[in-house]
C-alpha cells in the first residue's frame, strides 16, 4: 500500500542531512543463475538506500546460461554507512537483482548465485551465497567495509526466518488470535510473494489481523483482513460527488469484475480516507472564490453572526484564504479584521471535517457497511513545525470537531514520540502521556458516538511501547496500528521489523488483548465530573508562543498523576451547557469566547470551581481584552498590558524545557518552601489577604489566590505550574528517568479538594495513571506505571463498578479485592510497567 508514504518521504528528507554521508565501498559484486535455465540472461542491480533519493541508478549485465556476469563495480556507487533510526543492521544499503530471460521476459521463481568481493577477482571473494525468491528478484545487504562487516550481512530470505524465529520467542510459540480487537501494521510492497507470505504468517503469530501491503493471495490464504486508501478529499462539494464518480467510485465498479477486487472490497477492515489531514487549502486553486464566499457568509449567518456584531455587511465579506497561510494572525488589525480572521479560521476547520464526512459518506455509498478512518496531523499539535502549524490553529484541524461531525467511523492519534526510535527527543515531548492526552481529546470529542479511537504507535522499545499503548487502551482506544513493519531493508520509515524490543512489546500486550478484548470492547472509560478546556481561540491567537499550549498538556498530567479522569471541553461545549457535567473546571488560554466566559460566570456562581492558570480567560475569541466577572475577581485591570510572556521556546521537556532559565520563583510549603520555576508566562493577581498555604514570588507578592464567587471558588495561578512540573521532573533526552515532584501537582490538584472530587480510579500511589472502563457484564482497570519503578503493593480504588467477585490480571500476579460497599471496591497487587485487572460479577 502507499498510505502514508508521502509523509514520510518528506520527513526522511529532513533527516537526510543528520545521517551517515555516502562513502565509496569497495564492493564488487558479480551473479549467475542457478535456474530455471535459459540460453541468455539479463541481470539488472539495483540498491534501496535510506537516504535521498532513496533507490539508485540501476546497472544491467547479460550473462550466458549459468555463466558469471562480468563484476559489478560499486565504489561509485553512494551508499551510506548503517544507520540506526529502527531497523539496526537492515539499515545498510540493501542491493536488489532482477532477472530477465534474453527477450527481456521476467524469469520468475529465478536461483542465483552471488560473490560479493573488495576486489573484483575470485580469490577475493568474501561473502558467497544462493538465494531464490518468489519473483523475479532477490535482495540482500550491502555491509561494508566487506571483511569487517561481513558478520552484518543477510538476505531476504535470513531476514525473514529471523522475524519469525524473533516472533516465536517473543510469544513462547504460542500464536496470538484475537477475536475483536484490531492489530494493524503494513509491509512494505514486499518484492518477493514467497518472502511476503512468511512475513504475513510472523505477524499473524503475533496477533495481527488486519495487514496491509500484502499479496490478496496471500492474505487471503492467511484469513487475515487488509485495508486500502483514497486521498479523495476535496474542497468544493459538487467536484467532490463528480471526481469520486469518475474515479474512486468508478475504479471500485471495475474491481468487483475481477476476482482479486471482490476479495478485497469484502475483506477491507476501513477505508483509509486522505493521510495527516489538516484544514483544508482554501485558496482559489480548490474552490472558486465566489462559491467559498457564498458558503462563509451562510456559516456566518448560521453561527449568529449579524452585520452590526460583525462591523461590516456580511454580504461584503471575503474569505480570507490566503491570511490561512501566515506563521500568525495580525494581533493588531482592527476588530473588524480580527473577527473576520476568527471566523474564517472556524469555517475553515468545520468545513474541512464536513468535507471529509461527504467523502465517507461517498465511500460508503459505493461500498456499504464500509468503516472509514483518517489520521489528523499531528505534527502542528505537536509543535513539531512551528508557526502557524500550534496545535488546534487555523492550519490545524480542530480534533474534536471531527468527532462531533462523525467524519469517519474510526479516528486514529497519532505517535510521533519516538524516545530512542524514529525522531529522537526532539519529538518526544512527555513521552506517552503526550499520546495519552491527545487520545484524550479524540475521546472527549467523540463522546458517546459510534465512532472508535485508534492507536497508531511507531517504532519503540518494549516498556515505552506498552506505556503508550496502555495509556491509549485507558482512553478508550480499541485498535492499534504498529507503523510500519516493512521488511526495514526496503525502505527506513519508522519500521519495527528489526527493533527486536518490540516484538516483546506487541505479543506481551497482545496477549493481555486476548485475556480482555471480550471486556474493553463493550466497555465505556468512566470519567470524573472534572474538565479541562481547551481554547481553540488560544490556539488561534497564539501560534508563536507555545506556553499555555503546553501548560494545557502538563496539567493534563499533572491530573492523571492524581488519579483524575479528566473531559477536555471546547468553548463549543462550554456555551452548550455541558459544565453542569462537572465540578472544576482548568483554564489555561489566555482567549476564551464570550459565550463561553458568560456559561463559567453562571456556573461558578452556582457552585462550580474554576481554575486559571497564569493570565487565563483575559482575552475573547477576537484578541480583545476581555475578562469575564470570575476572571476580574483575581486578575488586575491592566493584566493584559502587564502580563510578561517569553517568546522563542517550544518547551519540549525532552528538549528545551529543562534548560530555560526562569524568570522568577515562586515559593509553597512554608518554612521548608519547595521554589517552583516560573516559566513561559508570568501574571500578577489582585491583591488578597495573604494564604500561607498559597505560593508567593520572589518579592512577596501572592502567585495564586483563591477568591469565593457567587457559591462557587476562583483559583488562578499567576504563573504555570504545569511547566515547572516538567521542568522539575529532570527530564533526559532518551531515557526514561523524569522524576515528578509532588508540589506543582498539589498545587493544580487544590480545587479538587475543596470540590471533594476523588477519582473513578484512584491510586494510592501517585503518578501511577489509572483508568476505569465498564461494561454491563464486567469491568477492566488499566495501570500504567509513571514511577518507571516497581511497585510491590498498589492499591486501586475503583467507584461505582457494583458487586465484583472476581479479579484477574493480565499479566498473571495476583490480585486481592476487598468490597467497600455495594458500588465500590479496592483492588491490591504488585505493578511493574502495566496491567489491565478484569472485574467480573
Amino acid at each position: 500500500m502507499l498510505y502514508r508514504r508521502i509523509a514520510c518521504l518528506i520527513v526522511l528528507m529532513l533527516l537526510a542531512a543528520v545521517v551517515s554521508p555516502a562513502v565509496a565501498a569497495d564492493i564488487y559484486v558479480r551473479a549467475r543463475v542457478i535456474g530455471p535455465a535459459a540460453p541468455k540472461h539479463t541481470f539488472t542491480f539495483g540498491a534501496w538506500v535510506h537516504v535521498e533519493p532513496w533507490t539508485l541508478p540501476t546497472e544491467n549485465r547479460e550473462a550466458e546460461g549459468d555463466q558469471w556476469t562480468p563484476w559489478l563495480d560499486l565504489t561509485k556507487w553512494k551508499l551510506h554507512g548503517r544507520l540506526n533510526r529502527e531497523g539496526g543492521i537492515a539499515e545498510w544499503p540493501a542491493m536488489n537483482i532482477s532477472i530477465a530471460d534474453g527477450s527481456g521476459k521476467p524469469i520468475v521463481g529465478c536461483e542465483l548465485e552471488v560473490q560479493l568481493a573488495d576486489k573484483p577477482d575470485p580469490a577475493h571473494v568474501v561473502i558467497q551465497f544462493r538465494e531464490k525468491g518468489g519473483s523475479n528478484m532477490v535482495a540482500f545487504l550491502l555491509p561494508h567495509p566487506l571483511r569487517e562487516k561481513k558478520s552484518e550481512f543477510e538476505t531476504g530470505s535470513q531476514m525473514a526466518a529471523r522475524h519469525a524465529a524473533w516472533a516465536k520467542e517473543a510469544t513462547g510459540g504460542k500464536p496470538r488470535t484475537l477475536k475483536r480487537f484490531e492489530l494493524l501494521t503494513s509491509l512494505w510492497g514486499h518484492s518477493d510473494p514467497v518472502l511476503a507470505r512468511q512475513e504475513v504468517e510472523t505477524l499473524k503469530s503475533l496477533g495481527f489481523n488486519v495487514i496491509g501491503g500484502a499479496p490478496w493471495q496471500v492474505l487471503r490464504d492467511a484469513n487475515v483482513k487488509t485495508y486500502t486508501a483514497t486521498w479523495h478529499l476535496v474542497a468544493d462539494p459538487d467536484v467532490s460527488v463528480e471526481t469520486w464518480r469518475k474515479s474512486d467510485g468508478a475504479a471500485i465498479e471495475r474491481a468487483n469484475a475481477t476476482e482479486e477486487g471482490r476479495w478485497l472490497n469484502s475483506h477491507y477492515a476501513h477505508y483509509v480516507v486522505a493521510d495527516e489531514i489538516q484544514t483544508m487549502d482554501l485558496r482559489p486553486a480548490a474552490i472558486a472564490p465566489e462559491k467559498l464566499n457564498g458558503f462563509f457568509r451562510d456559516y456566518l449567518r448560521q453561527h449568529g453572526v449579524s452585520d452590526s456584531s460583525l462591523g461590516k455587511p456580511i454580504d461584503q465579506v471575503e474569505y480570507p484564504a490566503a491570511a490561512m497561510f501566515e506563521k500568525t494572525l495580525p494581533r493588531d488589525a482592527d476588530l473588524t479584521t480580527r473577527k473576520v480572521l476568527y471566523y474564517a479560521a472556524k469555517f475553515g476547520q468545520w468545513w474541512s471535517v464536513k468535507q471529509l464526512r461527504q467523502t465517507t459518506e461517498l465511500v460508503k455509498g459505493s461500498l456499504p457497511g464500509m468503516k472509514t478512518e483518517t489520521l489528523p496531523s499531528d505534527h502542528s499539535f505537536f509543535n513539531a513545525w512551528g508557526p502557524p502549524h500550534i496545535g488546534m490553529a487555523y492550519r490545524g484541524l480542530d480534533f474534536f470537531e471531527i468527532g462531533q461531525q462523525r467524519a469517519v467511523d474510526i479516528i486514529s492519534a497519532e505517535d510521533w514520540l519516538g524516545l530512542n526510535h524514529m525522531y529522537g527527543p526532539g519529538s518526544t515531548w512527555t513521552g506517552a502521556p503526550a499520546f495519552a492526552y491527545l487520545s484524550a481529546i479524540f475521546r472527549s470529542g467523540i463522546g458517546d458516538r459510534p465512532v472508535a479511537l485508534r492507536g497508531l504507535i511507531t517504532g519503540s522499545d518494549d516498556g515505552f511501547l506498552r506505556l503508550k499503548a496502555y495509556s491509549a487502551l485507558g482512553q478508550g482506544a480499541t485498535s492499534f496500528f504498529f507503523w510500519t513493519y516493512g521488511p526495514t531493508y526496503i525502505s527506513t520509515e519508522n519500521y519495527w521489523s528489526d527493533l527486536r524490543s518490540e516484538y516483546d512489546g506487541i505479543a506481551k500486550l497482545s496477549a493481555a488483548l486476548v485475556k480482555a478484548e471480550d471486556v474493553i470492547m463493550d466497555a465505556k472509560v468512566q470519567r470524573d465530573p472534572v474538565a479541562l478546556l481547551y481554547s481553540v481561540s488560544h490556539d488561534f491567537w497564539h501560534t508563536d508562543d507555545p506556553a499555555s499550549f503546553v501548560e494545557n498538556r502538563l496539567t493534563w498530567c499533572a491530573l492523571r498523576h492524581s488519579g483524575i479522569q479528566p473531559d477536555l471541553l471546547r468553548e463549543e461545549d462550554v456555551e452548550s451547557g455541558e459544565l453542569k457535567n462537572y465540578k472544576v473546571l482548568y483554564v489555561t488560554g489566555q482567549c476564551l469566547t464570550r459565550k463561553a466566559g458568560e456559561a463559567i460566570e453562571a456556573w461558578v456562581r452556582q457552585g462550580g470551581r474554576v481554575y486559571l492558570s497564569a493570565g487565563a480567560a483575559t482575552r475573547d475569541e477576537f484578541f480583545e481584552p476581555y475578562r469575564p466577572p470570575f476572571a476580574a475577581q483575581v486578575w488586575p485591570d491592566d493584566v493584559t498590558q502587564t502580563i510578561v510572556i517569553e517568546r522563542g521556546h517550544r518547551y519540549s521537556e525532552r528538549s528545551d524545557l529543562p534548560r530555560i532559565k526562569p524568570m522568577d520563583y515562586a515559593s509553597v510549603g512554608g518554612e521548608h518552601a519547595a521554589r517552583l520555576p516560573v516559566i513561559g508566562v508570568k501574571a500578577a493577581l489582585r491583591q488578597a489577604k495573604k494564604d500561607p498555604a498559597m505560593p508567593a514570588f520572589t518579592d512577596g507578592s501572592p502567585a495564586a489566590v483563591r477568591v469565593a464567587h457567587g457559591r462557587g471558588e476562583v483559583m488562578a495561578v499567576g504563573f504555570l505550574p504545569g511547566l515547572a512540573y516538567a521542568q522539575l521532573a529532570g527530564f533526559k533526552p532518551t531515557t526514561l528517568e523524569e522524576k515528578w515532584t509532588a508540589e506543582p501537582r498539589e498545587l493544580i490538584s487544590l480545587p479538587l479538594k475543596t470540590a471533594q472530587v476523588t477519582g473513578v480510579a484512584h491510586a494510592d500511589q501517585p503518578v501511577v495513571e489509572s483508568s476505569l472502563l465498564k461494561g454491563e457484564k464486567a469491568s477492566a482497570a488499566v495501570l500504567v506505571n509513571y514511577t518507571y519503578e516497581p511497585i510491590k503493593s498498589l492499591k486501586v480504588t475503583l467507584r461505582g463498578v457494583g458487586r465484583i467477585n472476581h479479579a484477574e490480571s493480565t499479566e498473571g500476579v495476583a490480585v486481592k479485592l476487598r468490597t467497600l460497599n455495594e458500588r465500590d471496591v479496592e483492588i491490591e497487587l504488585p505493578l511493574d510497567w502495566t496491567d489491565i485487572v478484569l472485574l467480573r460479577p
